[in-house]
């Protein structure tokens, strides 16, 4: 047996693979497909990216340990004390051999790279790669002659597992501080590639409604939403990636709050406003919509189409629908999310759902049902955090072509007791 076998953290060095760990962000960015890139929001492109390149730390399950001996020889030709005249051997003793694994977790390659902080002895063990569980295996082995104090096993193990644990936590200080720079570095390489594509096919120029702000429209502030990433990536298109208008994530932000504002106003005042039908309560929004926005031809950007929804249309398709339902339950929310997903045709689509209770004196049973159907429903995909109580952020997939992505903003406002 060389010197060198099994010798843990020796092989190669971990600082300079997690620089080219860092400097691959970008080729797997432009390796994802145009169309899936283009068709894909940039924070699940992020995500999808991060969790290739991110690197999974060791883990030592040390109270799972199992023990194993047998009876064995080895030879001692090389001990000094064993062989004082220095005879060329093999020289074999009996001999017993403890066989310590302990499972593990984390990337099995890290068992062969040094860190920034090292010894300069280095621990020895056997690796095995991890089982489908994600659960690997390290072994270490003790040899002595039998004639040798059993404590000695024992000091042999513990010392072996006191620099093994040296150079885990000397790694997992290298690999959060990498971890943590990866989201920046794949965002800078999502939004290259995004500004390079648009250079390059003038997708600048052809994305985007005007949707000009009338002046003196009362400020209303736009809210932060943090919202959950997902890894996997939505397909491409069935029609593959052609640029289409849409109105912006700014636009969304704010339509969305002028919404709030106005059913906040409707639960201040329910007696007021728990009179009027869907319709009626529709109308009230759009007249408060168009008092923010004009659309071209300074004409109005919000239309009435159909009972219930509001729009904004580009050459007679819809980039934005709000949906005003009264609660009327599960089934009919579930009929609701159909109808609204089957309006949104574009790539870039943005829709709300706004839902007012007006006959169930049980409303706080209503928060916990409606992320429920929405989460039911097949079309669903994942939840963004929320900005508030009585709100829920979705992203679902069209009902033609999975690779078409919609989100939906969902409100619920109580009226009961007008």
């Amino acid at each position: 047996m060389s010197s060198r076998d099994n010798l843990l953290f020796y092989e190669g060095d971990l600082d300079d693979t997690l620089r080219g760990q860092l400097a691959s962000a970008r080729e797997k960015v432009d390796h994802i497909p145009r169309d899936q890139f283009l068709n894909s929001p940039e924070d699940e492109v992020v995500q999808h990216v991060v969790s290739e390149l991110e690197v999974e730390p060791l883990v030592l399950f040390e109270d799972r340990a199992e023990m194993d001996q047998r009876e064995t020889k080895i030879d001692v030709s090389g001990w000094r004390d064993r062989n004082p005249f220095g005879d060329r051997g093999p020289i074999l003793v009996a001999a017993v051999e403890v066989v310590v694994s302990i499972p593990y977790s984390g990337d099995p390659q890290l068992w062969h790279l040094r860190p920034n902080r090292w010894q300069s002895l280095f621990p020895r063990a056997e690796v095995s790669s991890p089982d489908r569980t994600g659960a690997g295996s390290l072994k270490i082995i003790i040899r002595q002659p039998v004639d040798e104090p059993s404590e000695r096993i024992k000091s042999r193990l513990d010392e072996e597992l006191r620099s093994i644990r040296f150079y885990i936590e000397s790694q997992h200080t290298q690999i959060d501080q990498f971890n943590s720079s990866l989201p920046r570095a794949v965002q800078d390489a999502v939004r290259g590639r995004r500004e390079r594509l648009k250079k390059h096919e003038g997708i600048q120029d052809l994305l985007g409604i005007p949707l000009r702000q009338r002046e003196g429209a009362p400020p209303v502030e736009p809210i932060q939403i943090k919202r959950k990433l997902v890894r996997p990536l939505p397909p491409p298109p069935k029609s593959g990636f052609k640029p289409e208008p849409g109105i912006t994530q700014g636009d969304y932000e704010h339509i969305l709050s002028v919404i709030r504002h106005e059913g906040r106003t409707f639960e201040a005042t329910p007696r007021t406003y728990a009179v009027h039908d869907e319709e009626e309560l529709r109308d009230i929004m759009l007249a408060h919509l168009n008092g923010h926005y004009q659309g071209a031809a300074a004409g109005e950007a919000f239309r009435r189409s159909g009972k219930t929804d509001i729009r904004i249309e580009d050459q007679g398709r819809a980039a934005f629908v709000a949906e005003c339902k009264v609660w009327s339950g599960s089934k009919e929310l579930m009929e609701a999310i159909d109808q609204l997903l089957g309006y949104l045709t574009w790539r870039d689509c943005k829709a709300a759902l706004v839902i007012f209770n007006k006959h169930n004196a049980r409303f706080s049973e209503l928060l916990s049902k409606v992320p429920e159907v929405l989460k039911a429903h097949p079309k669903f995909r994942s939840e963004f955090q929320s900005s508030g109580d009585g709100e829920w952020r979705f992203s679902m997939t069209s009902l033609e072509d999975d690779g078409r992505i919609i989100h939906v903003h969902v409100y619920l406002f109580n009226l009961y007791g007008g």
